[in-house]
């Protein structure tokens, strides 16, 4: 079973950290923390997912507090062939000090989905399934948790394989006033054999689908504390258990009450048409607070190093859903002189925020 801490007065992360045999980072991560120096009282832990199944340790995970419960959702790997099983494991705690009672009005208690990018539910674990028609309250004490599994065959409505594509696995819990509200975390289903890694290097010329960027996906991270390799960055850090794919994703506002920027420079050329594309959520911490501004640009530069147009539009998303969302913007053609161009993301904390933004899987081309 996953196992839990309540912590004490007196308790600091680290000090909980050496008591479990576990490391600071694993606690953030699992518990979406936004400052580690900030635990209270009788908070409720997750330490560790012992006896959920991870296969070979390249789950995904993710975490969401709903309503005072800290739901842990788990796939024992982030990227399947096509056809293999995938093994989900959804955790329900009580992590506040009071007890909480939750009502049913069928025997059913969970529900995961397989969601395509596009947002058709492909499957769902309770279509099919008979329940017994009682209502029922289901009673958990502080600290107290629930585990449910499901196995999805990678067959949709139709019986049918799904293709080869991201796939969004979402978690539910069924009582009465939560069951629209899930935990998500994302997969990839590849075709069979192996599969080769995206190209990230520059073309000669134009070419479309060819990102531009180095280390587009942040999978080259190997300090957690400093911004990935090819990029710079403010208030940025690696982020292991919630990402799009891969094994990391950026987040920006590890500090959520401070600005961040994360930037990359690449040669650029007049008279092009470029496009950027990048995938992103918000990461809700415990008491949650979002009050923030997300932006997006592209900058051009000339050969002196001087700032010499924008891309338009400029791209501004305030309200960053709680699952990844791909969004994408065109840069109009490149002005007479552009040398270089800057991308750069722009996290912009308002009054009261402690929630933070991933950011993962950024592609940059160029059209025409």
């Amino acid at each position: 079973m996953p196992q839990f801490y309540t912590v004490k007065p007196g308790d600091t992360l680290s000090s909980i950290a050496r008591e479990l045999g576990t490391t600071v980072q694993n606690l953030v991560e699992m518990n979406q923390i936004a400052d580690p120096n900030t635990i209270f009282a009788g908070q409720t832990l997750v330490a560790s997912l012992e006896g959920v199944d991870t296969g070979d340790g390249n789950r995904s995970i993710n975490s969401r507090v709903i309503d005072g419960l800290l739901y842990v959702i788990v796939t024992d790997r982030n990227r399947y062939r096509r056809g293999e099983p995938v093994n989900i494991t959804l955790i329900k705690i009580n992590n506040t000090a009071t007890t909480r009672r939750l009502s049913y009005t069928t025997g059913q208690r969970f529900d995961f989905e397989a969601v395509r990018e596009d947002g058709t539910v492909v499957w769902r674990w309770s279509e099919g399934q008979v329940f017994t028609q009682v209502t029922a309250t289901v009673t958990l004490q502080p600290g107290e948790s629930q585990v449910f599994r499901a196995t999805w065959d990678q067959r949709n409505r139709q019986g049918n394989l799904v293709a080869p594509q991201t796939i969004t696995i979402r978690g539910f819990n069924w009582a009465q006033g939560l069951r629209n509200r899930f935990v998500s975390t994302t997969i990839v289903i590849t075709r069979a054999g192996a599969t080769a890694p995206p190209t990230t290097q520059p073309p000669t010329g134009c070419q479309p689908g060819v990102s531009l960027l180095e280390n587009s996906g942040f999978e080259v991270w190997p300090n957690p504390d400093s911004p990935p390799p090819g990029w710079q960055g403010v208030n940025v850090s690696r982020q292991e258990f919630i990402r799009h794919s891969g094994r990391y994703s950026a987040r920006m506002g590890t500090n959520p009450r401070r600005e961040a920027r994360l930037t990359q420079t690449i040669p650029g050329t007049p008279g092009r048409l470029y496009r950027l594309a990048f995938w992103i959520r918000e990461i809700p911490q415990v008491p949650p607070g979002s009050n923030f501004r997300f932006q997006t640009r592209v900058f051009f530069y000339n050969a002196a190093g001087q700032l010499i147009g924008t891309a338009d539009p400029e791209y501004t998303e305030d309200n960053v859903p709680e699952n990844f969302i791909q969004y994408s913007l065109t840069t109009g053609l490149t002005p007479p002189g552009t040398r270089t161009l800057e991308v750069r993301f722009i996290f912009i904390p308002e009054s009261g925020n402690n929630n933070a933004v991933a950011v993962d899987d950024v592609f940059f081309e160029c059209l025409r």
